[in-house]
């Protein structure tokens, strides 16, 4: 009696046994499956700014082309749309999108660009009017009118064209390099 007792509980607990193991390799199975297609699938991040004219997104290290157009006019405005005494907020402002292998070239440039305002005592307000993207290698060209002021007269119109070079970081793009757009450096 006793024989078979035990017998019946081994035969029970080697069932048991079997169906853990059974459920557990199918566990196994099925997190290797999910880990797999986690390291091969690169993330999508949908981007809500303030004001949503178009959809933005980042896949990978690949952002929309509608996100690129409105960080280049954000910032060609920053640094182009600028008095004498804006150009310390909009160039700080700048700077927050840098690299930071590019902060201190940039800084520069910009407290150079900011010496010509306050000199010639000159106001700038540029209408961007083309913005062409290249995806691939994540950069911006804009074009546009810049209209300048001194001492409040209107000096000139002048097409002026800005190049940004942006680079992937993370869940954002930062600023790598700016060419282009000062016609008053140097005067």
């Amino acid at each position: 009696m006793r024989v078979e007792f035990h017998q019946q509980n081994i035969t029970k607990a080697l069932q048991q046994r079997n169906a853990i193991a059974v459920v557990s390799g199918i566990q196994t199975l099925s997190m290797a499956v999910l880990i797999i297609a986690l390291v091969c699938k690169s993330e999508r991040t949908i981007l809500m700014p303030p004001e949503i004219k178009r959809e933005m997104w980042f896949e990978g290290s690949t952002a929309s082309p509608s996100y690129l157009e409105s960080m280049a006019e954000y910032i060609s405005k920053l640094l182009l749309d600028i008095t004498p005494t804006s150009f310390t907020h909009n160039h700080e402002q700048i700077l927050k999108y840098a690299t930071p292998e590019a902060y201190g070239a940039l800084k520069k440039q910009l407290m150079n660009d900011g010496e010509q305002y306050t000199k010639l005592q000159l106001s700038t307000h540029f209408y961007p009017n083309q913005l062409t993207v290249n995806q691939k290698t994540l950069e911006v060209e804009v074009k546009g009118t810049l209209t300048s002021y001194i001492s409040g007269n209107k000096v000139r119109d002048s097409h002026e064209t800005i190049t940004f070079k942006f680079t992937n970081r993370g869940a954002g793009m930062l600023l790598e390099q700016v060419s282009g757009g000062n016609p008053h450096a140097g005067q």
